[in-house]
């Protein structure tokens, strides 16, 4: 396990995929008694056996006498009956307000009332979107078309239908189709936000080992600004000399505004946003605060930052977590250079993806004049816990560096080895984000 995932406690990750309740809720709506009995015996028998509906005017099973037993199956379904309309939309509302939603139902289209099943349903889609519906119908009743047009054409996937005469295999295969489909659908749902909020907790854990790693270089900062300050104040009160008292005094003050300075930036490196609001900012103003914050990693490394091509560039984006993309780049960039080495930055604007905007997004290059990722380990690099830094690495600082770029800027973030030497990083992201 990584020690990123060791940090990361298990109580605050998501609950897991077992704790999904499955939803075996089925609504038949049916006027004429013996049907919905017969429906739900096929798809809820008894214990003991059962005897299914006689079709005798929908046609009994071809080679299967009446009487004979249905055989039990481990569907665990429950079955609600609703004789007409009124019923059935009571239901609907008692299932909603009572947490236990339907996941499907059976609509006869002719009940007999002044709606038919396919109105039926149009009005519970407007109560329960999510309800999979099978409508029992005769070939002359409605066609698909139709159907699709009084239902909507978004709803496509939330129905289907049985021509009579059917079989109790077809009525039982209908029922699981659609009770499957509504469950799948809600667990990928609740998947999504399990990974949502698992993307969250890493990016949090990410962003502290950034801070942590930026805080041991203010602190070194402020250990020197500390001794030039109190060295310049034992000078002053050594001399006694107004002018030099001044002079002393005024290179403090200097030292205290930068210690202000370095404090108040990092601070603001540990201010997460669950959604990160997204405004016009200098781009080149979170480069530069990266810039600064590494600065004595740069120093004690002996690291040269060189501004290539540098456009002054506005656009909208999260300053904070512009500045966490450029310290990780800044970081790896460093660490592969030691004891010396260069960092070449470029900032220009270029065309949107497509090509048909010119100067709609922005282009960043960050390149370090390292030795270059093996070719056999580069299509790894950007998976998460990935690390070719041992136990001094997490391997989560490109993948989380890329979600930034791509899922909260919408931009497009790309390494390769640079032909001449070293690693190449490529940013692009729009200059305005579109509604």
């Amino acid at each position: 396990m990584s020690q990123a995932a060791k940090k990361l406690n298990v109580v605050d990750l998501p609950q897991a995929k077992k704790d999904y309740e499955y939803n075996w809720r089925v609504l038949i709506v049916e006027d004429e008694p013996a049907i919905a009995e017969g429906i739900k015996s096929i798809i809820a028998p008894a214990p003991a056996a059962v005897v299914p509906i006689n079709r005798s005017s929908r046609s009994a099973p071809p080679n299967k006498p009446a009487g004979t037993p249905v055989e039990s199956h481990k569907d665990q379904f429950e079955v609600v009956w609703a004789k007409n309309p009124t019923e059935a939309l009571h239901h609907i509302k008692q299932s909603i307000l009572n947490g236990k939603p339907f996941a499907m139902g059976f609509f006869d289209v002719l009940l007999g009332s002044e709606i038919d099943g396919i109105e039926l349903v149009r009005q519970i889609h407007l109560m329960d979107p999510k309800i999979h519906a099978v409508f029992v119908t005769a070939y002359h009743d409605r066609t698909v078309d139709s159907i699709n047009q009084i239902l909507g054409a978004n709803k496509s996937d939330r129905w289907d239908y049985m021509n009579k005469p059917f079989t109790d295999g077809a009525i039982l295969q209908k029922a699981r189709n659609a009770v499957a489909m509504w469950n799948l659908k809600e667990q990928k749902k609740l998947q999504d936000e399990q990974l949502s909020e698992a993307s969250q907790l890493l990016r949090q854990n990410e962003r502290n080992s950034t801070v942590a790693a930026v805080g041991r270089s203010v602190a070194h900062e402020f250990g020197n600004l500390l001794m030039h300050i109190v060295g310049h104040a034992e000078i002053a009160l050594m001399k006694g000399d107004l002018a030099q008292m001044r002079s002393a005094l005024t290179t403090i003050l200097k030292a205290g505004e930068t210690a202000s300075s370095v404090l108040s930036k990092f601070k603001k490196m540990n201010n997460v946003e669950v959604n990160p609001e997204l405004v016009k900012i200098k781009l080149n103003a979170s480069i530069d605060e990266a810039i600064d914050l590494m600065a004595h990693d740069f120093n004690k490394r002996n690291i040269k930052v060189t501004k290539i091509k540098y456009h002054q560039v506005e656009i909208e984006a999260n300053h904070h977590s512009l500045v966490q993309v450029f310290i990780n780049l800044f970081t790896n960039a460093a660490y592969v250079m030691s004891p010396s080495g260069q960092i070449d930055i470029s900032v220009a604007k270029c065309a949107n993806p497509e090509g048909d905007k010119p100067d709609s997004w922005v282009e960043i290059k960050v390149r370090d004049h390292g030795p270059g990722i093996p070719q056999d380990v580069l299509p790894y690099v950007m998976n998460p816990f990935y690390t070719t830094k041992g136990n001094k690495g997490t391997g989560l600082g490109l993948p989380i560096c890329k979600e930034i770029i791509e899922a909260e800027h919408l931009g497009e973030f790309s390494l390769s080895n640079h032909p001449a030497k070293g690693v190449e990083v490529t940013i692009k992201v729009p200059i305005k984000q579109e509604e």
